[in-house]
Parts: C-alpha cells; sequence; structure tokens
C-alpha cells in the first residue's frame, strides 16, 4: 500500500530531540482530550491496540455470546477503531461459504487492558442458504437500475447473501448511481439472485437541510504559501472546500469569501470553519480521531443547485435556500452531513429501512447540536434548532431537537416509527438527546422538553458533552440492523463503560429513553447497584474426535466489570453418547477449566456446535465449541476421501470467481475470498493457520500465501503438502487450480476428523502468485531459515489434478518422496508416468531448489496425450489433456470427476503413510515463552513453562533444568504440573556467575515420556565497561509495539551522547517508529515512520544527547505503525 509521505526523517542518527513529561512521573501518561496537542511526543507507556485485537479476536473464536456462528461461516476483521476513555471498537464482518454477509457485521467493545466489555451482533447464525444464483449479474445489474429515473453510473454486482429481513437469501449487491425522486441517488440495491426480484435497498445518499450563516472573519487552516493558495486543510487529512468538480478553490493570497450569503468562496469559508471545529470537537470531547476515526475526512462540495444539502458516502454537498441568497452551510448544517458520515464510518456502516435511517438523521442532528456546542459561536449560539439560520424555504427551522412535533414530527417512539419517512422518524432519538444533555426542565433560557406518556415525572440532564461521549459510546456498538431498540441498549452499555453501572449518567441514559417510549430490553443494565459481569471464551473453539474419544478446550473467563465472581461451568448441545466435564467445574472470574468431550463408540458422526455456558450470581455468558465426531475405519487407515466434499469445494471457487469478474487471479477479490474460504474451514477444523503476505517478490497487489498447520507430531520433522490457489486471469481456474487446493483442502480436513496419532507434523500450504512464476511458493521457502528448512522432510505438490482428458503424472516419480503416490496408483494398475510437462513449471520447484525432497501429482495441461497414454488411460489420443487450460471455460464443466477422486485419495494416502504412527497413548508437550532473556549478573530472569496434553488424558509433570553457568540456581513455581497446566521458571544469578551465553534445557518427566524445551539464557557481566545488550527476539506485528528493556549497572552521569546500535529484521524501516526511555522516565525518539518507499532496515546506529544517571533500566520500543511487512527486533545495545 502506499505510505504517506513525511517532511523529514531522521536517519542514521545524528542528534535525537529529547521529550520531557509534563509531571515528574517516570511513565508517560496517556493523552486525554486536553492532552491532545501534545500527545504527539508523550506516549502511552503501553501499547493497548493489540490487547484490544487479541481479545476481541478470541472472543470471536469463541462464539462469545452473540458472536455465535454456523459451521459455514467465518468472521474477518474489519477495522480497529480508538474511542473514548480508553475503550476499542473492534469490527467484524462474516462470510457464508466464502461470501459476504450483508447484515452478519459484529463489533467487540474492549477496554484498553484487553478486556471484552460488550458484544454486538447485526444477525445470528446463518442457516442453510443456496449458493448458486439463478439471476445472472447482468440481469441484477439491470433490475437495480430500474430504482433510478436516470442512472449515471453502475458498478459490477458482487454475489452476497443478504441477512437482512425474515430469512437470509442470495442476492445480488448492485452499486448504481444517478436522480432518483429529482434528487441525487446513490443506491445498494440487493436483488435477489433466485427470484430476481428487489429484496432490499439503502442510498448512501443522506439528504438534509441548513441553514446559510456568516460567522464574519474567523480563522481557518488552508495551505499554500507565496502567491498560491488553496482550501485544503493539510492538517486534517481529507479536509478541503470547492465547486462542484470537485477541486478545492485557489487564490493568490490566503483571505477568503467576501461575506456574500451568493459567494461560494464565502460558503466554503463557513463550511470550513464548521468541520474544523467539528473535528476538534471530535477529538476534544469524544476521543475520536478525525471524521472517520482514523484520522480521516472527506471533501466538501458547495454550489449544489438545489434548495437542499446532503452527504453522498464520500462528499459533503451543499445548495442554498430557496430564496438564494443564502447557502447552506451554517455549522449545524455541515454538522450534520460530517454527522453521516460518522454515522457511516462506526460499526454497522449505514443499514437499510426507514427506522434506521431516522436513527442516521438524528445522529446528524446530534453532531450538529454538538459542534455548535462547542464553537459557542455568538453569531449563532447553540440552541438544538436545526438549520434556524438559513430559513430554508420560509418557513424556520426545520427540526427543534427538545420538541419534535412542532414541525409535526413524533416526539416519542412506537410501532409505526419504521413506517416513518426516515427525516420524522428521527423525531424520538433527536427527544432522547436532548432529555440525556439538558433534561426535561433546564432551565437558563433553555426550552422544556415534553415527556411521553408513560415515562418518568422528569430527566436531569448531564450536559451535552456527556451525552456526546455516550451517544459515541453507542456508535462504536452499531451494526447493520440498527433500531431503536438497539440504540437504547448500546447506549445504555456505552454509559456503564464510561461512567459506571451504578452511575447518574447510566440512570439518566436510561430515564430519557424511557421518557421518549422506547421499550425496556431484557437483559439491560438496572443502572441501580454496582454490576459485576464476566466474560468466557473457549481455546481451541474446535475440535475433531473419533468415536469413542475425547478431546478438550481449555475455558477462560475474565472479570469485565466489578469484582470477581464464582463461575459454575455447563455444556450443552452435545451429540448423543457423548458427555462433558470440567476440571474444576466452576472457577473464579478471571480463571480457567479443562472441558473435556467423552465420546463413545455409538456417538454418531457429524459436527456439533456445543454451547459452554458460565452461570454466575451476575448471570449468564456463553461460547461455542464446534465438534467434529468422525466415522469408519481407524484413524491410523489411510481414508477415502470423499469427492462430493471435493466438488463442493470446486463448486464454491466457482461461485467466488463469478461474484469477481469471473477470476480468481492473485491479484483480485476473487483470490482473497478464497483465501477466506479455506481459511475459515482449516480454523474451525482446529488448524493453526496464518496469512504469509508476500513482501518481496510477487505481483503488487498480490494476496497472501496460507500456510495451516495440524497440532502434533515432531516438529523437526514436517511433511508438507500444497497447491497454488490463483488462476489466470483468463477464467475461473477450477482444473488450474482449484481442483489440487480442494483436493488438499479436504485431505486437511479429513485428517483433522480422522485426528490420528501423528508421529510427523503435517503442514500444508496454498500459493499465491504461482500463474506470474512460483512467486509466493518462492517467498515462503526464502523466508524460512536453513534450521526450519531441514524440518520440511518431504514436500507434495497439487497442480491440475482433474483434467477431462487427463492422465496419471508424478513428480520425480523415480524418488523416494514419490514412493507412497507410486504405491498408490500402481495399487490401481495406473501405471503412471513422470510428470514431464510440469517440471519446473509448479511450486514443488521452489521447494526442490532449496535441497528439499519433492514429489506431488498431476494430470496435464495443454501437451496432447499420447495413443499409449489413452490405451491405458482411456480419454482421446491426439488432444490436449486439458482442453480449457488458461482459458474461461476452465469452470466446473472442465473436471474429471474419475481423475479428481484418485488424486486425492492419493494425497490422502501418502500423508498417512509419511506421517501417522504408532504413539503413546499419553502424551505431553513442553515449551517457554519467552524462549531468550538476558540478565545482569546477580539479578534473575523469568520464563513461563507451558505444558500441554497432546495424547490420551492430562499426566503429572515434573520440572527441572540443567546447563546452568556457576553460580545460577533455577527454581520453578509451582515445581510440578498437571499437563494443560503452566509453571514460573526463575534463573537467579549470582555477581560472580561469568558473562556468556548458555543453552539452558528445561525438562519435563511425566508419567509416560520425558520432553524438553531449550531456554537460551545471555548473562552480562558487571566488569565489562558501560555497554549493554539485549539478545532477545521480539517479533514485531502489523500494529504492533514491542519494549525490550536493558538494565545498566554502570555507576554515576551517563555519558552524553549515549550510543546505540539497534538490529532489527523488517522489510520496511518507515513502517517503523523507535523510542528510547531513560531510566528517569524521559522518551527519546529514534526514529519516524512514514515515507513513500520501503528500505530494510538492518543495523543502525543513534547517538542521544541526555542528562541523567547511568544505572537503571533503558527501554527501546518499536512500533510497526503500518500493514503488510513484519519483522523482529534481533538485538540492541547501548553505552552509557
Amino acid at each position: 500500500m502506499r505510505r504517506r509521505a513525511v517532511l523529514a526523517v531522521a536517519v542514521g542518527l545524528a542528534v535525537v530531540a529529547a521529550v520531557t513529561p509534563s509531571s515528574p512521573a517516570a511513565a508517560k501518561p496517556s493523552p486525554g482530550p486536553a492532552d491532545h496537542a501534545r500527545s504527539l511526543h508523550v506516549r502511552s507507556f503501553a501499547d493497548p491496540p493489540q490487547l484490544a485485537v487479541a481479545a476481541a479476536d478470541q472472543a470471536v473464536a469463541s462464539g462469545l455470546d452473540e458472536l455465535r456462528k454456523g459451521p459455514d461461516e467465518a468472521y474477518r476483521r474489519t477495522a480497529v477503531v480508538p474511542g473514548s476513555e480508553g475503550m476499542y471498537s473492534v469490527v467484524y464482518e462474516r462470510t457464508y461459504k466464502g461470501l459476504p454477509v450483508v447484515g452478519g457485521d459484529a463489533v467487540v467493545i474492549t477496554d484498553s487492558a484487553g478486556k471484552v466489555r460488550d458484544t454486538a451482533a447485526a444477525s445470528g447464525a446463518t442457516p442453510k442458504v443456496s449458493t448458486s444464483p439463478t439471476v445472472t449479474a447482468a440481469d441484477a445489474r439491470a433490475k437495480a437500475k430500474t430504482r433510478l429515473s436516470r442512472t449515471d453510473d453502475s458498478a459490477d454486482p458482487r454475489l452476497v447473501v443478504l441477512a437482512w429481513g425474515d430469512k437470509p437469501r442470495l442476492a445480488w449487491e448492485a452499486l448504481v448511481s444517478g436522480i432518483a425522486d429529482g434528487k441525487p441517488s446513490k443506491q445498494h440495491v440487493f436483488v435477489d439472485a433466485r427470484t430476481g426480484e428487489i429484496a432490499d435497498s439503502y442510498d448512501e445518499v443522506r439528504a438534509g437541510t441548513g441553514t446559510g450563516y456568516y460567522y464574519g472573519q474567523v480563522t481557518i487552516n488552508t495551505s499554500g504559501s507565496g502567491s498560491s493558495y488553496s482550501m485544503t486543510d493539510t492538517t486534517r487529512s481529507g479536509i478541503r472546500c470547492g465547486g462542484q468538480n470537485g477541486s478545492a478553490y485557489t487564490g493568490t493570497d490566503d483571505a477568503w469569501g467576501n461575506g456574500s450569503g451568493t459567494n461560494l468562496e464565502t460558503a466554503c469559508v463557513d463550511a470550513l470553519y464548521s468541520v474544523q471545529k467539528e473535528w476538534d470537537m471530535l477529538r476534544d470531547w469524544l476521543g475520536r480521531s478525525g471524521i472517520n476515526g482514523n484520522g480521516g475526512g472527506f471533501p466538501t462540495k458547495v454550489g449544489l443547485n438545489d434548495v437542499n444539502a446532503y452527504w453522498d458516502g464520500s462528499t459533503t454537498n451543499f445548495g442554498h435556500s430557496q430564496d438564494n441568497q443564502r447557502q447552506a452551510t451554517p455549522i449545524d448544517v455541515v454538522g450534520h452531513e460530517f454527522g453521516h458520515a460518522i454515522f457511516q464510518t462506526t460499526p454497522g456502516s449505514a443499514g437499510s429501512g426507514n427506522e434506521n435511517g431516522g436513527i442516521n438523521e438524528a445522529v446528524g442532528d446530534a453532531f450538529g447540536a454538538l459542534t455548535e456546542a462547542y464553537a459557542n459561536n455568538p453569531n449563532d449560539p447553540p440552541d438544538y434548532e436545526v438549520g434556524e439560520e438559513v430559513n430554508l424555504v420560509g418557513d424556520g427551522p426545520i427540526r427543534y431537537m427538545y420538541n419534535p412535533s412542532l414541525v409535526g414530527d413524533p416526539n416519542c417512539w412506537s410501532s409505526s416509527i419504521p413506517s416513518t419517512e426516515v427525516h420524522a422518524a428521527a423525531g424520538p432519538f433527536n427527544h432522547w438527546f436532548y432529555l440525556l444533555a439538558e433534561g426535561s426542565a433546564p432551565g437558563g433560557g433553555k426550552p422544556n422538553s415534553p415527556i411521553c406518556s408513560g415515562g418518568p415525572s422528569s430527566v436531569t440532564g448531564l450536559g451535552i458533552q456527556k451525552a456526546g461521549k455516550i451517544l459515541m459510546g453507542a456508535l462504536m456498538r452499531k451494526t447493520s440492523t440498527w433500531k431503536y431498540i438497539n440504540a437504547r441498549t448500546a447506549s445504555l452499555a456505552a454509559a456503564v463503560d464510561l461512567y459506571g453501572a451504578s452511575s447518574p449518567e447510566c440512570a439518566a441514559t436510561k430515564a430519557a429513553w424511557n421518557a421518549v417510549s422506547v421499550p425496556v430490553q431484557t437483559g439491560e443494565p438496572t443502572c441501580a447497584a454496582t454490576g459485576n459481569d464476566f466474560s468466557v471464551t473457549l481455546s481451541p473453539a474446535a475440535g475433531s474426535v473419533q468415536p469413542g474419544q475425547q478431546v478438550t478446550s481449555t475455558v477462560g473467563t475474565q472479570t469485565t466489570s466489578g469484582s470477581a465472581q464464582t463461575v459454575a461451568l455447563t455444556a450443552s448441545g452435545l451429540p448423543a453418547g457423548a458427555t462433558a466435564s470440567f476440571n474444576p467445574a466452576s472457577v473464579t472470574s478471571g480463571g480457567t477449566s479443562t472441558m473435556t468431550v467423552g465420546t463413545s463408540g455409538s456417538t454418531p458422526a457429524g459436527t456439533y456446535t456445543v454451547t459452554v455456558t458460565g452461570s454466575a450470581t451476575s448471570g449468564t455468558h456463553t461460547a461455542s465449541y464446534i465438534l467434529t465426531v468422525g466415522s469408519g475405519p481407524a484413524p491410523t487407515d489411510p481414508p477415502d476421501i470423499s469427492l462430493a466434499n471435493v466438488k463442493a469445494h470446486l463448486q464454491q471457487f466457482q461461485t467466488i470467481a463469478t461474484a469477481n469478474g469471473g477470476t480468481r487471479r492473485s491479484t483480485g477479490a476473487g483470490y482473497t475470498a478464497s483465501v477466506s474460504y479455506i481459511e475459515q474451514k482449516l480454523t474451525a477444523a482446529g488448524y493453526t493457520v496464518a496469512r504469509q503476505p508476500c513482501t518481496s517478490g510477487c505481483t503488487s497487489g498480490a494476496g497472501p500465501n496460507l500456510i495451516a498447520d495440524w497440532p502434533g507430531g515432531d516438529a523437526n520433522q514436517v511433511i508438507m503438502a500444497g497447491a497454488h490457489l490463483d488462476s489466470v486471469a483468463a477464467g475461473p481456474g477450477i482444473n488450474d487450480n482449484a481442483s489440487g487446493s480442494s483436493a488438499l483442502l479436504e485431505v486437511a480436513l479429513t485428517l483433522a476428523a480422522k485426528n490420528p496419532a501423528m508421529a510427523k507434523h503435517v503442514r500444508f500450504g496454498w500459493w499465491t502468485d504461482e500463474e506470474q512464476g512460483l512467486n509466493g511458493s518462492e517467498f515462503y521457502v526464502n523466508s524460512l531459515s536453513s534450521t526450519e528448512r531441514s524440518k520440511i522432510k518431504t514436500y507434495h505438490n497439487y497442480d491440475m489434478v482433474g483434467s477431462t482428458n487427463g492422465g496419471y503424472f508424478i513428480n520425480n516419480i523415480t524418488t523416494s518422496a514419490a514412493t507412497y503416490l507410486k504405491a498408490f496408483y500402481d495399487g490401481l494398475n495406473l501405471q503412471p508416468e513422470e510428470n514431464t510437462e510440469g517440471a519446473n513449471r509448479s511450486d514443488d520447484a521452489s521447494f526442490r531448489n532449496a535441497g528439499i525432497a519433492t514429489s506431488g501429482v498431476a494430470a496435464g495441461a495443454s501437451a496432447v496425450k499420447t495413443s499409449a497414454q489413452a490405451a491405458k488411460w482411456g480419454g482421446t489420443a491426439g488432444q490436449a489433456y486439458d482442453p480449457c487450460y488458461h482459458r474461461a471455460c476452465d469452470t466446473t464443466s472442465n473436471i474429471s470427476d474419475t481423475v479428481l477422486d484418485r488424486a486425492a485419495d492419493a494425497s490422502a494416502y501418502a500423508i498417512w503413510k509419511l506421517a501417522t504412527g504408532t504413539v503413546t497413548s499419553r502424551d505431553f508437550s513442553i515449551s517457554a515463552s519467552p524462549s531468550s532473556g538476558t540478565v545482569q549478573a546477580g539479578q534473575a530472569v523469568t520464563s513461563t513453562i507451558a505444558t500441554a496434553t497432546t495424547a490420551g488424558t492430562a499426566q503429572t509433570v515434573n520440572l527441572s533444568a540443567s546447563g546452568l553457568p556457576g553460580g545460577a540456581t533455577a527454581g520453578f513455581n509451582p515445581a510440578s504440573v498437571t499437563s494443560g497446566g503452566s509453571s514460573t521458571l526463575t534463573v537467579a544469578t549470582t555477581a560472580t556467575t561469568p558473562a556468556g551465553t548458555y543453552q539452558v534445557t528445561v525438562t519435563g518427566t511425566g508419567e509416560t515420556a520425558t520432553h524438553t524445551s531449550v531456554y537460551t539464557l545471555t548473562v552480562q557481566g558487571t566488569s565489562s565497561g558501560r555497554t549493554f545488550r539485549n539478545d532477545t527476539d521480539y517479533t514485531i506485528d502489523d500494529l504492533d509495539t514491542v519494549e525490550s528493556p536493558v538494565t545498566s549497572t554502570a555507576t554515576g552521569t551517563a555519558t552524553s551522547p549515549v550510543r546505540l546500535t539497534v538490529t532489527i529484521d523488517h522489510t520496511c524501516a518507515e513502517d517503523l517508529e523507535i523510542w528510547l526511555r531513560g531510566p528517569n522516565g524521559r522518551w527519546y525518539l529514534l526514529d519516524s515512520s512514514g515515507g513513500s518507499t520501503c528500505t530494510s532496515y538492518g543495523t543502525r546506529t543513534y547517538t542521544v544527547p541526555v542528562t541523567q544517571q547511568a544505572a537503571g533500566q533503558w527501554l527501546l520500543e518499536v512500533s510497526d505503525n503500518y500493514f503488510q511487512d513484519t519483522g523482529t527486533l534481533d538485538w540492541w545495545s547501548i553505552t552509557v
């Protein structure tokens, strides 16, 4: 992706400026709204976004509460948006069999400590829906255009599952732009893909009205110098103002407008003044970064030839009053239209229906009122009246938030609101916001506000800033199916998070909703007493077992509010003959339990959703566990791979291609959707799945590789199989190579279902950008260290394994890597041949060139079948093995079932023979985290020693350590654990412990086996001068921060400047922001992120002027502020 350019970057580096804390405290304070100006330098000591993401991802994987999904569905994280008071909104979209689910969005609210505070989902799990359209994309587009009286533009429809309405349905989503009812329109139209009828639609254009008001001489942010200026705000990304052509107005000086109501440059002065005030209000009052929550905004146009103003999904556009004397750019109207942008860029975006649209309109009014109050301009005092200055059509304000009925809009919610026009449907929400902010009888010259029948006798307001915070917190929980009852629930949850469950703010929020007749919802906060609450997660969230066997998962709990409480655990939804037990059966929230699901020999095969329920005094929470029970022969026997299942995968890839322009090329959305489909299948089956971005050597924009590891087996002996997932641009690539990808996927799923004992470790790979030169697999192999490459004992490749006129070809057929593939084909008397056509043309070449033994099967591409081959294999001599090779006709019709079935079975046969074997019926594993540490002589360092039950039942594991240097000791707390538990290893050194690096062997002695893990200990001497070093590796992920400490024992004042050497293995140094913190808490910026190109970091040196003592902890902090490139902090040293 393109990166932001910066004016200056300090590299190399000479002198680094010190950043002084605003208080004597040693730690960097978390910047609040009033600290925004200094927050560019005084940064939070912790970096909570990764905590928020980790907690939210775990909640989604566990199906926590409302996040339940079906077996054919997967969630994909789309955004992480910080909110006020340390809250984060982590947003997800759902897919069904690889297709986007419109109305399947979800949001998880977490706090800066990584605790899940709330969840919301637009809909529940999707029932069975056909993914085969009978209506073409072209017909759907034509149908969508009927929504407009004039169509100016339309986009290719995409195939989706529409979850809005009574039941989910397959639909084409078409985006059409033009004119409807004489007004601009940009509609998302959903056409039923089975019947051709319009199922639903919504319009991105949110029309509003406003007042043309002039604020006199004001200061606005523009850009330029000398004699060239522009109405572009370079301090607020995306903010500019100009005419209908979309370009910002320019001038020879920085003086704009003439104060005339008909002058468009003057209108831009008002518009820029207003949106800049709104931007600042969002920052200072609500803790939101920019209009879109991620530091960005949107452009403004003036001069619209209409008595109107609107937001069209990417731009605000302002017209004029009916008498054409004023432009519609006062602060409340500008705030309203940008309020639509805020509504669209919070979770759930803009939904459909009049009730949702009414809330959208009211949110715009609320942001107009908030901006007007923040600006507090004497020319336009805050008043909760919308458009009072412009007198748009000669009738005064368009809406009265304190009493919507003054213009005929309803004050109170009722069941008729969903059928009310959207601007009128805003009435109850506007009324609620006024009551929350000001109350029913605020005094001070502010108008009283009526209370609906059945409501409280009065409501006491909180002030508009607190009301705005609660509104913003509610919006961060929004889903696409929001209605008034959802807004009530979300705002109460926000009030609890912001101010507490027994706070006056919570009570006022509830009273204001009661006062506008929005009904109480089951489970909402009482606001009467301090509430305790907790959450439940599962890891892993899925597992496979054979009848008569058992599987385990760790149930994690967390105190999310109030005090810890006892949580009793139960399970439901188990198949016949299965039981679930918990050890322990109840925990104190914050603790964990091991769930064991046992099956009997009669438990029927199938996939089941087991609901794990945690019950406490405060209520219950649930998490979902997907249990797959296998059937058939013993799991150690090579299985028959289901041809029907393989073909179902092929059909899914065909559907994906059809929905994405007929192709799954590596740089397109069809490829990404293919990755997601496989990813969700494997994750649900219990694989450890990782996307690997191809950051070098691949075509620009190519999607990621997908790597999946099945747990168990000797990690030093890896059996790997792979297939390229991309197609050529000319077609959907069903034989080339959805066939290999689908066969491999079903083999992987069968392995998970059979769950045989593993003698060796099994890994699968799906490669990107093969069609452009084997680029994805080559990148993967090159990314491995020599040690990791040596662990891969065999790689098998599957490319074009279903050719209609195909043969039976094996790569490197005479080598040991091909033994089992050849044995399987020989057993069918197929007389396989060497794959000469495919030599060096598929991904096995990347592995073979790295010295890894390779084989695999293929059925042939464009080469011609000989008469001898036709005689033994059937088919037509003199014709290509695949007549649709690299053509549009490479569809599901271009597959030989027989050839495909045999290739899939051959793959499974080889993997079973190579990787499975007899192992102990009970076993465990042991690991150290971190696996290395650095310590000064005389000090101590710790590591967590984790164990896991890898086979059979849990067992007692006694822990010990060897290989320690002189003067060092190792202790374990506890000294023994039950496998699945963990212990803290403490390595203590003395002043006489010699400096050096040591391999400490941690040994776990169990009842059935002994396993070891190595901990690398680096001891720094106390008499080796004034240079100190940390050699611990820290993985640097996207949008992540790592901190590496060094403890100095040097005496006296640090010699200024201190000198640092930093080695980072990272392909894009421009992603990185690097800070140094001294022992007295002062922070020094070493390197800023940003730039338009990428360079490798390598080893760099810095000199930093300091004034402080040398002794104590020096901390290096490295943040990766962009997506794509990741890396490792290898080591760093400091001379003080």
